[in-house]
């Protein structure tokens, strides 16, 4: 591990909240939404971009509890966002896949939160935005060991 004193630790982690919360508010266009709004979102994301994956891996990658990911699941379903099959290979498994109207939302949603990440990451520098890339990737990299 570097050589980091617990006040630095605490001050990037302070400020890494800020400016999620700054981005958060900003995508909520100021208006309050229901935290599982958010989740909606990332859960519409990462259906995208995996390949037709099981309620058992959305659960994984969202750390939370598999009747906490069916009840999500039914949520979109129900808004028409997301559709569920079984698996050919494992009968008592579900594949999960966006519908159109979930690919719109998750296009349109995606979108938006490009552009307002361009306007809050605007203010560095093309050197200071690939160093913190960088940190970032170190951070995650790190994790997943």
């Amino acid at each position: 591990m570097a050589n980091t004193n617990r006040e630095d630790i605490m001050q990037a982690a302070s400020l890494f909240f800020a400016v999620r919360g700054l981005v958060r508010t900003r995508l909520a266009q100021g208006k309050r939404l229901n935290p599982s709004a958010w989740l909606s979102v990332e859960t519409l994301k990462f259906i995208a971009d995996a390949d037709r994956p099981s309620m058992r891996a959305l659960a994984a990658h969202l750390s939370i509890t598999a009747p906490s990911a069916t009840s999500l699941v039914r949520r979109l379903e129900k808004d028409g966002l997301v559709s569920r099959a079984t698996d050919p290979h494992d009968r008592r498994s579900a594949r999960l896949s966006l519908t159109r109207k979930g690919k719109r939302a998750l296009a349109k949603t995606l979108a938006r939160g490009a552009r307002i990440l361009e306007e809050v990451f605007g203010v560095l520098s093309s050197r200071e935005l690939a160093a913190f890339t960088r940190a970032l990737e170190r951070i995650r990299d790190r994790g997943a060991e």
